[in-house]
C-alpha cells in the first residue's frame, strides 16, 4: 500500500525540497488505526505506552512493528500487552499477548505494569522492560525480555491472533534487576540499547528506575548494564547522587558509546521549582556497571507540572524529561535533543481538589552539542494556544531528522479535545519546523467504556510512544506513533459507546 502522506504535509516538502515516494506503511489513515485485537463486546481499555521498529524487515519496504500498552484485558494474566504487526496489510497486529513470567534464583517475577519497547537494528531484536513483584517473597524489581525478528515473524513460534496463555515462546530470554524488598517502590522504569557493532559496550542494554529507600525518604536513579543475546547484568549503581526526590528516568546510548540519563529532581512538589538533570557515562561492558559522572543541571523550573491539571482537559500531566541524539556530519559531533512538559504560567494550587491547575502547557525543547555540559535556551516546540502535552522524541538515524510527537487542543474551541501533531527538526539544524497534525478527529480523554477495571487508566494514560527510522533514502522513512484514541466504538449489550484503545499512526518522510 502506497502512500500519498506527504502531499498533506507541507512541511515535509519543505524539509525535503521535493515530495518523495513513500515507502509502505498502511498506517497513515486521518486517525491511525487502533492497534489491538480485542473484541468489540464488552471491550475495555488499553492505553498506548511505547511503539518501536525494525524497517524493511518484514519484507521490501514492509517494517517489523512492534507496541507496548496497559492491556485491562489482562493478557494472560500479565497488565503488559504487545503488539507485532508483521504484515503491513491494514495497520493492524498480527499478534498480540501479555509478557511471560521471568523466573531466576531468587523467585517467579511476574509482569506489574509501564512496559516500553525498544528495537535494536544491528541485532534484529527487541527488548521491553516493565516492573516485575515475586509471587514468593515480598520484593519487586525490573523485568527485561527479548525476542528475535526472525522469532517474531515466525508463525510456529509467535502464532497469529491473541496468545491468552502466555509468550513464552516469543519473548525467549528474561532478567530481572534492582530486586529489593516490596516497600522500596520501583517507579518509572525505561531501556535503551548501543547501537554500535563494535567497540566498549557494543549492543549492550541499560536500564534504569526510580528507586524509593524502604522508609520513603528519599529517591534515586538506579542504572544497571546488561549483556545484549543473554541478558546477564551487572550491580546496578546510583547516578542521581545527592537528589533526594529523583524520579521519571529516561536513559539513551549516544551513537559513540556514551550512556545517557535524564531525569527530574524535587524538593518539595508543586511548592520549590524542579531540576532537570543530566548524567554521562562511559561504558564498561556489561556486565560491569559503566562510569559516570555527576549529574549536571540543565534548567530549572519555577512553574513545572507536577500531577497538575491541564486547563480543561481533565487529565494530569507530569514534567518528563526524554532525551534523544543526533549524530552530525563532521562524524564526531553528537547533539542531544530534550523535551518536556512544563507549564506557560504559574500553577494554580486548588485546595480541595486534589491537584494543582495548569491555564496553559507547552512542549519545551533544549539541544545540548557538548555532551550535556551546555544547553540552549529553553523553546517551545508550538507556540500555539490550547495545551501541549506527553513530548516524546526520537532520531532516524538514516537521515539524522529528529521528531517531536505531542498531543494538543489547540484547534478545538473550547480546547478540552486533543490531537496528535509531530514536529521535525532538519538534519544539521536545531530549529524546530512547523508542527504537523496527524489526527483529523478530536479525541475525548473523558472518554470511558461502560466497563469499569480495576486500576485502569484514566483519560488517555500519561505518555505517547515514537520512534523513527528508514533506508537514509529520502521517501523510505517512517516515524510512528502510538497513541490513546476512542475513535472506535466497543458494543455494550448491544448498544455502542466509545471505548479507549491503542492506536498507532505513521509519516513517511
Amino acid at each position: 500500500m502506497k502512500s500519498g502522506f506527504c502531499s498533506c504535509i507541507p512541511a515535509l516538502v519543505a524539509l525535503w525540497g521535493v515530495c518523495p515516494a513513500n515507502a509502505q506503511s498502511a498506517c497513515t489513515g486521518p486517525n491511525g488505526s487502533r492497534f489491538n485485537l480485542e473484541p468489540r463486546p464488552n471491550a475495555v481499555v488499553q492505553a498506548a505506552r511505547s511503539v518501536a521498529f525494525l524497517p524493511g524487515r518484514a519484507g521490501p519496504d514492509l517494517d517489523l512493528v512492534v507496541a507496548t500498552a496497559t492491556d485491562e484485558r489482562g493478557l494472560a494474566g500479565s497488565p503488559d500487552g504487545f503488539y507485532v504487526q508483521r504484515s503491513n496489510a491494514n495497520c493492524a497486529p498480527d499478534l498480540e499477548g501479555g509478557l511471560p513470567d521471568i523466573s531466576n534464583a531468587s523467585d517467579l517475577f511476574v509482569p506489574d505494569g509501564t512496559p516500553t519497547v525498544i528495537a535494536d537494528p544491528a541485532r534484529e531484536a527487541f527488548f521491553i522492560v516493565d516492573l516485575r513483584f515475586g509471587l514468593t517473597h515480598d520484593e519487586n524489581g525490573v523485568g527485561i525480555v527479548r525476542a528475535t525478528a526472525a522469532n517474531l515473524l515466525s508463525s510456529t513460534a509467535c502464532p497469529s491472533g491473541t496468545e491468552s496463555g502466555g509468550s513464552a515462546s516469543c519473548w525467549t530470554i528474561g532478567a530481572v534487576t534492582n530486586i529489593t524488598e516490596l516497600n522500596a517502590f520501583l517507579d518509572s522504569p525505561h531501556i535503551a540499547v548501543d547501537p554500535r557493532t563494535s567497540g566498549t559496550g557494543a549492543g549492550d542494554i541499560y536500564t534504569v528506575v526510580a528507586q524509593r529507600t524502604a522508609n520513603g525518604s528519599s529517591t534515586s536513579i538506579s542504572l544497571t548494564a546488561c549483556t545484549n543475546a543473554k541478558l546477564a547484568c551487572g550491580k546496578s549503581i546510583a547516578v542521581s547522587g545527592a537528589d533526594g526526590e529523583a524520579d521519571f528516568p529516561f536513559v539513551q546510548v549516544r551513537p559513540d558509546g556514551g550512556v545517557t540519563v535524564s531525569y527530574r529532581n524535587t524538593t518539595f512538589p508543586n511548592v520549590n521549582p524542579e531540576e532537570i538533570k543530566f548524567v554521562t557515562c562511559t561504558p564498561n561492558g556489561a556486565p560491569a556497571a559503566p562510569t559516570c559522572s555527576a549529574a549536571v543541571l540543565v534548567t530549572t523550573e519555577n512553574d513545572p507540572v507536577f500531577a497538575t491539571l491541564l486547563g480543561d482537559v481533565p487529565m494530569e500531566d507530569q514534567l518528563y524529561p526524554r532525551h534523544a541524539h543526533r549524530l552530525e556530519s563532521d562524524g564526531k559531533t553528537v547533539t542531544t535533543f530534550l523535551v518536556y512538559d512544563r507549564c506557560d504560567v504559574a500553577v494554580t494550587q486548588q485546595n480541595g481538589l486534589g491537584s494543582p491547575f495548569c491555564p496553559k502547557s507547552d512542549v519545551a525543547l533544549t539541544s545540548s552539542s557538548d555532551g550535556g555540559a551546555s544547553w540552549s535556551p529553553i523553546a517551545k516546540v508550538s507556540a500555539s494556544p490550547g495545551q501541549q502535552f506527553f513530548g516524546a522524541v526520537a532520531t532516524d538515524v538514516s537521515t539524522e531528522t529528529v521528531s517531536i510527537a505531542y498531543y494538543s487542543t489547540e484547534n478545538d474551541f473550547f480546547q478540552q479535545r486533543p490531537q496528535v501533531f509531530l514536529a521535525q527538526v532538519a538534519a544539521g539544524s536545531t530549529a524546530v519546523g512547523a508542527p504537523q497534525l496527524l489526527t483529523s478527529d478530536f479525541g475525548d480523554v473523558q472518554a470511558s467504556p461502560p466497563i469499569v477495571v480495576l486500576d485502569q487508566p484514566t483519560g488517555f494514560g500519561d505518555r505517547l510512544g515514537l520512534a523513527a527510522g528508514g533506508t537514509g533514502t529520502a521517501g523510505e522513512s517512517h516515524a510512528y506513533v502510538a497513541f490513546t484514541w476512542d475513535s472506535v466504538f466497543g458494543n455494550y449489550g448491544g448498544v455502542p459507546s466509545a471505548d479507549v484503545n491503542n492506536h498507532l499512526t505513521a509519516v513517511s518522510y
